[in-house]
């Protein structure tokens, strides 16, 4: 269970991983040291799975942000996985989702312009094996607000 100073420690270091410990500390009400232990205690028990590093997609050429829902054909687990690792493999994909429901899977495309969102979805995405269907919509605004536990 989590106390209400882990909560602050989550809530500070979603918004900034990089925040020193002496900052850190004078945001919850605890000193560095404290601080430091509360988590590396979150790490060890897999509160905290690991500290990201966000890039701005538009400073690296990829000015179009798309999610995109995919249909498959009912499939055996080895063609699955074969799916999971093509999806993996893609640089333009930053992330992707298997869901319950009408849509199979989810995920978060960054591409530089529209011919090459086209390009992604008719040569590559819709010609893996299996994959019946794509719809995607593209992102026009984006306000993150990471993960706050209640």
């Amino acid at each position: 269970m989590l106390t209400e100073i882990d909560k602050k420690i989550i809530r500070e270091l979603s918004g900034d991983g990089r925040m020193s410990w002496v900052n850190l500390g004078a945001a919850v009400g605890l000193s560095p040291s404290a601080c430091q232990r509360r988590v590396e205690s979150l790490q060890s028990a897999g509160v905290i799975q690991r500290f990201t590093l966000k890039i701005n997609p538009e400073s690296v050429g990829q000015a179009i942000h798309a999610i995109v829902q995919i249909k498959v054909e009912r499939q055996d687990v080895k063609t699955a996985q074969i799916f999971r690792n093509r999806l993996s493999s893609y640089a333009e994909i930053s992330g992707f989702y298997k869901l319950s429901g009408a849509v199979d899977y989810l995920i978060h495309l960054h591409v530089a312009d529209i011919r090459a969102l086209s390009d992604f979805l008719d040569n590559r995405l819709l010609a893996l094996d299996g994959v019946v269907d794509a719809s995607s919509a593209i992102v026009l605004a984006e306000q993150p607000v990471g993960y706050l536990p209640a």
